[in-house]
């Protein structure tokens, strides 16, 4: 990786962390708290881009890697991981790997929630 393209993916990290932020700072004066609306509207919204990128690179035949790696790595990587982890799910599936596409899907559920449990079990005072 170049000096050049690591600050490129460093500032679109940047700017998918302040959408992100925008994001849980609007939600709960548009929907009303009580419901994780932001963190469900970035997963949503993350996923669809995630899509939606690779839908028009393939279309196109392809994009360079590294302003793949600035918009799926640093841009949507600072708004949401989760759309990397809906990707692979569906190109597992796509790939005639139904099983393994279940099994991720439910392996990365249950394990994250588990340590999220586990997380905060270990460190809460």
């Amino acid at each position: 990786m170049t000096l050049a393209h690591g600050l490129l993916l460093a500032c679109a990290g940047a700017i998918g962390t302040l959408l992100r932020a925008g994001c849980n700072a609007a939600a709960p004066r548009l929907f009303g708290a009580g419901f994780p609306w932001a963190t469900l509207a970035v997963n949503v919204a993350g996923s669809f881009a995630f899509g939606a990128i690779v839908g028009y690179a393939r279309a196109r035949g392809g994009m360079s890697h590294g302003l793949e790696s600035i918009l799926l790595v640093g841009l949507l990587g600072g708004f949401t991981t989760y759309s990397s982890y809906a990707f692979q799910s569906v190109e597992l599936a796509e790939h005639g790997r139904l099983a393994a596409a279940a099994a991720y899907v439910v392996a990365t559920n249950a394990c994250a929630l588990a340590a999220v449990w586990a997380g905060l079990r270990l460190f809460s005072a």
